[in-house]
């Protein structure tokens, strides 16, 4: 796109509220999603959420996709949870090949033609979606929903002063959803899931140690937890304590488990 419109673009993501900055981006016609080819494959993206906006200047997450480069290969399974818009589950999914296998799992109603989209678009066919929560326990929740300009930051519970439209959704424990799928083995699950990883992992110790989730990709949302008063240390120590190590060499925290389980 034209820097002008980049610009305008980056102006109407800056208004505040969020909700009156989507609304102006609807208005403009600047939400309107189109099949963009980037260097990373092509995605069905709007200009004006965070992924299109960080793809259509530079790129996303960088960091991120060197941690899936490094530690996915042809044959592995990869499981995304918080998959948004299925970009890390279409970079997985190229890097296991037809031999492996990707897990994409996102709640959002909204965003799963969106995923089926753009594994579409990058021939993307050993990508299984699920829309499910994963939470610390088993039942109905309601996720809050960022608005379309950061749908990455839906989550259960609302961190946002501006009040947000609902939806409900069914959420899993972590081991409940291996055994649904039946997962033996994860090579790498990346976890992005806006604080929710707290009461995931913490209620997961038995399958922690068993050591099926080889690496974990997991970002620890710090100020969420600390405004519900919980330690994301706690959480860091507690993984540690389950047979894993850390490597943070790329940046992104890495959870290596010690098992030498199948």
């Amino acid at each position: 796109m034209a820097s002008g419109s980049m610009a305008l673009i980056q102006f109407v993501r800056s208004i505040r509220p969020a909700p009156l900055g989507s609304a102006t981006a609807r208005l403009l016609g600047l939400a309107r999603r189109r099949p963009v080819e980037v260097a990373e494959g092509t995605f069905y993206l709007s200009p004006s959420s965070m992924l299109g906006f960080a793809l259509l200047t530079d790129t996303y997450e960088p960091t991120m996709i060197q941690v899936l480069q490094k530690h996915l290969f042809p044959g592995a399974t990869f499981v995304d949870l918080g998959a948004n818009e299925g970009f890390f589950s279409v970079i997985g999914s190229k890097l296991v090949g037809a031999g492996g296998s990707v897990i994409a799992v996102e709640p959002q109603s909204r965003l799963q033609p969106v995923i089926q989209e753009n594994l579409y678009l990058n021939g993307c066919y050993n990508v299984r979606l699920l829309r499910t929560l994963i939470m610390g326990a088993a039942g109905e929740f309601s996720l809050s929903l960022g608005t379309e300009l950061n749908t990455g930051s839906s989550s259960v519970g609302n961190p946002s002063a501006v009040p947000r439209r609902t939806e409900p959704v069914h959420g899993l424990p972590l081991a409940d959803f291996v055994s649904r799928v039946g997962l033996t083995r994860c090579d790498l699950m990346k976890v992005d899931i806006e604080g929710a990883e707290y009461e995931v992992f913490m209620n997961s110790g038995e399958l922690l140690r068993e050591g099926i989730l080889k690496k974990i990709a997991l970002e620890i949302h710090n100020p969420v937890l600390e405004s519900r008063g919980l330690s994301g240390n706690d959480l860091h120590q507690f993984i540690l304590s389950c047979g894993y190590t850390l490597d943070n060499s790329l940046g992104p925290w890495v959870y290596v488990s010690n098992s030498t389980g199948s």
